[in-house]
């Protein structure tokens, strides 16, 4: 008994892990287009962003990171942890 009862919640986290994949890419943007909502990130590829306004204020030479998750949706973020080795902040 004790055995299903320690299964139940490892079973449960099974059926739910497969579901909070996603893909991250991270990279330096080459093209960011915010009134279709798409972003070029150089070897990463072109993405549809689920919420273009990310990309108001987004040039052509920033680090991003660029979630895809297995629903559809695509996040997007400013890599705020990139550094050039100067020891000064990009941003």
């Amino acid at each position: 008994m004790r055995k299903i009862l320690f299964l139940l919640p490892v079973a449960g986290l099974l059926a739910v892990g497969p579901a909070l994949a996603a893909e991250t890419y991270g990279g330096v943007v080459s093209n960011v287009n915010p009134s279709t909502g798409t972003v070029t990130v150089v070897g990463a590829g072109t993405f549809q962003v689920s919420q273009p306004m990310l990309l108001r204020g987004v040039y052509g030479g920033e680090h991003v990171i660029v979630t895809k998750n297995d629903n559809g949706t695509v996040g997007f973020q400013e890599d705020s942890n990139f550094s050039d080795g100067s020891g000064i902040n990009t941003k």
